[in-house]
């Protein structure tokens, strides 16, 4: 089987940075004369998805996004489709850093286990800084294009080890000028992420990207879920309706301005929520006025990057020093270079070859994996669960808790075992 090298026209492939349900994304490399060399991110259709559906929505980002400008949203420089097999892709800005979901990951799995606050602050006021250059983004003849994000969520924001934040991902943005339209009632994004108008299927405007974003801060800043609980109906019905308690109460020093903010931004009523995100960006500054400098928090990110940052860093290094590329075969569709073949586990057979014990492990390992596609159920054990309702007990409190139930059951004990001698003796 032959192979060449994996190009999206004056692009050659470096490496595979990320995958999803309908794209791929690479890091590329462009060159010219004189040893020019410009690095870009490549986002490509999975050639497998020909359906017109899929190839619109997929145009659609790109249109939408080439008229974005901001240096707080991942900028889009071309759409081309590949010689070869004529998948669409999307040029885009290369970002050397790691999402929001990852880092604020990285940072409850360390020492520390909370997000600095100004950081977080800082995070999110330059990502509605970002949203809100969407939001205010015009045709070339003027034409507001109305745009609403409608997936705003931790995974969406990226935080670069240059100290900016960009936003990133308008695949299924609403515009005026898309030609694919969402039908009244249905849902669009990720469910853990959803303002009460989309949960009840109502008309949106720019003021459910700042829920979304209040939910995103909320997050960051207690480290728990607000909303998510794995099941998709159940997630739903807590946007409605759940009491949603503020961050000052379960994480004691998020200052009470910061804290009546974010509430503000998650105000259920879009009326009575803040208006914009260029007044939330400014309100959350305004709340944390001593903000962290780009240096800070490139500094910060360098830290906290795991191990996604190194590698991203020593395989941009490595094609800066070296002429190699990405090799394709020319047959069949491209293969994934980083993705790994799934083992044989008897927990992917058909139930009706698996005991009940094992399919009671599959459904178990299912919906884990099922809670871990939003940020925090992966980060809060079952002992927090509660703290999402506002209703969780101080520490003090729940290490009385065990230690009272330990005792009950020693006690117990204790009884059946005087209860056995005196029908073994008597």
């Amino acid at each position: 089987m032959r192979e060449s090298t994996l190009t999206f026209g004056r692009y050659e492939a470096l490496f595979h940075i990320a995958s999803g349900g309908m794209a791929e994304v690479f890091a590329a490399r462009l060159r010219g004369p004189h040893g020019f060399e410009k690095l870009v991110a490549v986002k490509r259709l999975l050639p497998d998805l020909n359906d017109e559906q899929f190839i619109t929505m997929f145009m659609d980002e790109a249109r939408l996004a080439a008229h974005i400008s901001s240096p707080h949203v991942v900028q889009t420089m071309e759409l081309g489709r590949a010689a070869d097999d004529g998948a669409l892709y999307i040029v885009m800005e290369l970002v050397v850093g790691i999402t929001l979901y990852d880092l604020s990951v990285n940072i409850f799995n360390s020492k520390t286990g909370r997000s600095p606050i100004p950081l977080v602050a800082e995070v999110c006021a330059q990502a509605a800084r970002g949203l809100d250059d969407a939001h205010n983004a015009t045709t070339r003849t003027g034409q507001p294009l109305q745009v609403v994000h409608r997936d705003v969520s931790p995974q969406n924001i990226l935080v670069g080890a240059d100290g900016r934040v960009r936003v990133t991902d308008f695949g299924i943005a609403r515009a005026v000028s898309r030609s694919t339209q969402t039908q009244v009632g249905q849902l669009k994004g990720k469910v853990a992420y959803l303002s009460p108008e989309q949960a009840y299927g109502k008309n949106l405007d720019r003021r459910t990207d700042v829920f979304a974003l209040g939910i995103v801060t909320w997050e960051a800043l207690t480290g728990r879920s607000l909303f998510n609980t794995g099941d998709a109906i159940e997630t739903v019905e807590r946007v409605r309706t759940m009491r949603i308690p503020a961050p000052h109460e379960l994480r004691m020093d998020v200052p009470k301005e910061l804290s009546k903010i974010v509430m503000w931004a998650l105000e259920r009523d879009p009326n009575a929520r803040c208006p914009s995100a260029a007044r939330y960006a400014r309100a959350l500054r305004e709340a944390v006025p001593v903000r962290p400098s780009a240096r800070k928090i490139s500094e910060f990110v360098r830290d906290h990057g795991g191990e996604a940052l190194k590698k991203m860093e020593t395989r941009i290094r490595a094609a800066g020093e070296s002429s190699s590329v990405l090799k394709r075969t020319t047959t069949g569709s491209r293969i994934v270079p980083d993705a790994a073949p799934e083992p044989t586990d008897s927990r992917m057979l058909p139930l009706s070859v698996q005991s009940k014990e094992q399919a009671k492990h599959a459904k178990a390992e299912a919906r884990r994996k099922l809670k871990q596609r939003d940020l925090s159920t992966k980060l809060v054990g079952e002992e927090q669960a509660e703290a999402s309702l506002g209703q969780a007990p101080a520490p003090s409190q729940r290490e009385a808790q065990v230690s009272a139930g330990i005792l009950a059951l020693g006690v117990l004990a204790w009884i059946g075992a005087a209860v056995l001698a005196y029908y073994v003796l008597f």
